[in-house]
């Protein structure tokens, strides 16, 4: 069994007020090492200061749980002891199922402030194979780390889908699944996209050219246009795709399939 002291929470922070508030001031968490970047001044990308913080601890086995300065845990984390170190785990993860994404890891979603809460996600009450992770939080051993020298954030995606891109590079390149674990907690954001999030998509459809999976906004990979036949996010994968079919137009086309979906967010 791993003690407390197993698991490093990551977190970069541009808010010292909700980090405070969420982590040095939260006892679910402040018992257990955590690891506070101040990234106001540099507002470096995640996925380099990620990568640091992997060769800092490359040689302590122990759990590193990357976070968001807005995840609020609200429970223990007893759960992260009966977890396997061979897999990729996160709290919130995407499957595409019968071309339909499905989401996994019942949470409470809000505005910074707390504000139009809602919840989202199926509830998990044991781990679930997923796709992709969301990359509000990602949690991986250092012994997988150690096992995979080249398993490490992509740096040329600086605050989106990088999550989403490690968790394709463990299961296509390593044959690693990824999974959602239980943890009740609220994600303060609901989320802004904007031209660097689509940047990305073109970036990672020519990095995985054959590829199509879901992700928490989107269909991801070199084929997503395919999965967008039956259905299209309010972020379509291809912007230039005539092959998508809108989201209106695939609620007539599967109104079961979509009655299932939406029923997942209430």
């Amino acid at each position: 069994m791993y003690g407390m002291h197993d698991v490093k929470l990551v977190t970069a922070f541009i808010n010292p007020e909700m980090y405070g508030s969420f982590f040095t001031s939260n006892p679910n968490v402040n018992r257990y090492e955590l690891i506070g970047i101040d990234n106001r001044q540099l507002n470096r990308g995640l996925p380099v200061i990620y990568n640091e913080t992997i060769e800092n601890h490359i040689d302590g086995d122990c759990w590193l749980f990357f976070v968001h300065e807005d995840f609020e845990i609200k429970c223990d984390m007893n759960v992260v002891n009966g977890l396997d170190r061979g897999f990729v785990y996160g709290t919130f993860g995407v499957n595409s199922e019968n071309g339909i994404p499905v989401a996994y890891g019942r949470h409470v979603c809000s505005n910074k402030d707390g504000t139009c809460a809602v919840e989202a996600g199926k509830e998990v009450l044991d781990t679930v194979k997923v796709q992709t992770l969301d990359s509000q939080s990602i949690l991986v051993h250092t012994s997988l780390l150690s096992q995979y020298s080249l398993l490490r954030f992509d740096e040329k995606l600086t605050f989106d889908l990088y999550a989403e891109d490690f968790c394709i590079n463990a299961q296509e390149w390593y044959g690693i699944d990824v999974k959602v674990f239980p943890l009740g907690f609220q994600h303060y954001s609901h989320g802004k996209v904007t031209e660097r999030y689509h940047a990305g998509l073109r970036y990672l459809a020519e990095k995985y050219p054959s590829i199509a999976v879901a992700g928490s906004c989107s269909f991801i990979g070199g084929r997503a246009n395919e999965l967008e036949k039956k259905f299209t996010y309010n972020i379509p994968a291809n912007l230039n795709s005539n092959k998508a079919m809108s989201i209106s137009g695939a609620i007539k086309r599967f109104p079961r399939r979509f009655k299932s979906f939406f029923s997942q967010f209430k």
